[in-house]
């Protein structure tokens, strides 16, 4: 193959001047020469040169290998390339010299695509660098691939493929220096670095980034990889960060029933991480949404019993509203980890629902029970959780999802109350049983926006079907600074709904942004007693800011929203204060 020479006769030693290219190439290949798309008009003789390298590019990337510029030449205002273009390259055949049939599957291999095929050296270099990198994931890191028994002549090439894999390397124990408090069977499944598994580079690669998502711990100095008698051990050297975090959260909402008067909600968490060395979290919640509206959350959770890739977790909520009922839920699960925070889940729960009051005039009147009674739900349901972002806390780029369902039968149970009011008739006309499905799903996807920017688009639905009337009682609820803002916290209740979120970030520092959002929903409350005109399209919007001090991490966002039709009072926006401490 001609090696590529240039040489140029410079005229004139003046200042760079403005040149015009001229392309010449033998007559065959003339009218190819001529459809090439390049720069005629270049301001200065190193322009001219870049162009001229463009050029053989173009021709060898369409196959034509032995393009060169055999000469280059400037007088006055043109420059003359003299083009040697040669015959088009095609595949006689790639073959198969000792890499075997398993690993070229693995990297798409087939060769049927390379006979009778135009050569190209994207392509080629593209099969060398996969199966170079699968060798590298699968325990060979000095791996070396390579052409060989290459011949090329009459614009055909025939070649092998060979791959030298060299020592075959395992992952030995994890070496762990610095004052961190945690426990080695943790990082090894978490990083996916089991003593004996096959050397996998990109999981090597992945280390910085998934110790970055953890809150408790700190990668002080980068990871260094040892190689000794066919193991590989990764040195990590780390420090404790506070992580166990106290917060609170403060909403000032107008009085809708008292006008000019305004209700102050507020939303109190703790949140303790790795406190037995361990990464378990230990979650307490509790919440005021409004006057006799309170929640209670309370939430644990311990990753890889027994040396295995398996966690377990639990979750108690009791949710009391006005004096209407009180709601107690609890869940157990049984997660899966696929690596880093990536888990499939099992689960069962429990959730019952009891009356507070009755209005038992009310339904004597009216011959009607009311859309709020009394059930107990048993159900059963996976969950699966998928993220790959840069950074979980304050994204700037990547992809979150979480998808859950579940089955279960409900219970309907006859109130004492209203039974000896004389009104237990009434139940006869409702089955006592009915199987529901309830499907939830979240995405966000992070796309980087300039030097600190990030736009985010969400979505967040749920779906609850029943071949029964739903009461209102059995029925989602959101609204507020966690879902749908510019509402009152849970206000807007729901069968099922679908909430989409646009919003924009500027990012002040790691834990810091300023942004603005746009939420719109799709809202449907049917029940049992409300079946027309159910669907509504909510929406809010706002700004807000987050920021980090050494006191902690202080937020505050308002936000107006509009539902129903109607009007948006600029004067009574939803205004959220939050303090996190870390400790």
């Amino acid at each position: 193959m001609p090696v590529l020479l240039f040489w140029s006769i410079a005229m004139t030693a003046q200042s760079p001047a403005n040149y015009t290219l001229q392309v010449l190439a033998p007559s065959e290949s003339a009218d190819f020469v001529d459809k090439l798309d390049y720069k005629k008009e270049l301001p200065d003789s190193l322009a001219v040169f870049a162009e001229v390298r463009n050029l053989v590019n173009i021709l060898r990337a369409a196959s034509y290998l032995e393009a060169s510029a055999d000469s280059l030449l400037f007088r006055d205002s043109l420059a003359y390339v003299f083009l040697h273009v040669g015959p088009q390259y095609e595949w006689a055949k790639l073959s198969d010299g000792n890499v075997g049939e398993l690993w070229l599957n693995q990297v798409g291999f087939r060769q049927k695509n390379y006979r009778n095929k135009l050569f190209s050296i994207p392509e080629t270099t593209q099969l060398l660098d996969d199966l170079l990198i699968f060798a590298e994931n699968h325990g060979y890191p000095f791996a070396k691939v390579r052409l060989d028994s290459v011949t090329a002549s009459d614009g055909v090439i025939t070649a092998r493929l060979f791959l030298e894999q060299k020592a075959y390397i395992q992952f030995d124990k994890i070496q762990l220096k610095g004052d961190a408090n945690i426990s080695e069977q943790y990082l090894t499944f978490y990083l996916g670095l089991k003593q004996g598994a096959p050397y996998d580079k990109e999981k090597i690669l992945q280390i910085k980034n998934r110790l970055q998502e953890l809150p408790f711990i700190r990668l002080k100095k980068d990871p260094v990889v040892s190689f000794l008698n066919g193991f590989a051990t990764v040195h990590l050297e780390l420090e404790k960060k506070n992580a166990s975090r106290f917060d609170f959260l403060i909403g000032v909402l107008p009085n809708k029933r008292q006008k000019g008067k305004v209700l102050i909600n507020g939303n109190l968490e703790a949140a303790f991480h790795n406190q037995f060395g361990k990464a378990e979290q230990i979650y307490l919640q509790f919440e005021q949404l409004r006057p006799q509206t309170q929640q209670v959350e309370v939430a644990f959770n311990y990753p890889y019993l027994f040396k295995l890739p398996f966690g377990a977790d639990f979750n108690f909520q009791l949710y009391r509203r006005d004096t209407n009922f009180i709601d107690i839920k609890y869940e157990a699960g049984a997660q899966y980890y696929f690596g880093g925070s990536n888990y499939l889940k099992a689960f069962g729960g429990r959730h019952i629902s009891n009356l507070l009051s009755v209005d038992t005039l009310k339904i004597s009147t009216t011959g009607q029970l009311p859309d709020t009674l009394d059930i107990s739900r048993t159900n059963f349901g996976i969950e699966y959780t998928f993220e790959k972002l840069d950074y979980r806390f304050n994204p700037r780029s990547g992809f979150a999802s979480r998808l859950r369902a579940s089955a279960g039968l409900r219970d309907l149970r006859r109130n004492n109350l209203i039974e000896n009011a004389g009104l237990g008739g009434l139940y006869d006309d409702l089955d006592n049983r009915a199987f529901q499905y309830r499907i939830e799903a979240q995405a966000a996807y992070y796309l980087p926006i300039g030097q600190t920017g990030t736009i985010k688009a969400g979505v967040t639905a749920a779906l609850l079907l029943s071949d029964e009337k739903l009461l209102a009682n059995e029925q989602y609820r959101i609204g507020g600074n966690r879902l749908l803002r510019g509402f009152d916290e849970e206000s807007v209740f729901a069968t099922n709904y679908l909430v989409s979120t646009l919003e924009y970030r500027l990012l002040l520092n790691q834990n810091g942004y300023i942004y603005v959002f746009g939420d719109l929903a799709r809202v449907d409350e049917e029940t049992v007693q409300n079946v027309e005109e159910t669907i509504s399209l909510p929406y809010g919007f706002g700004a807000g800011l987050t920021f980090e001090t050494k006191a902690g991490i202080f937020g505050i966002s308002l936000a107006y929203g509009s539902r129903k039709g109607n009007p948006i009072d600029f004067g009574e926006p939803k205004v959220h204060f939050g303090f996190v401490s870390l400790f």
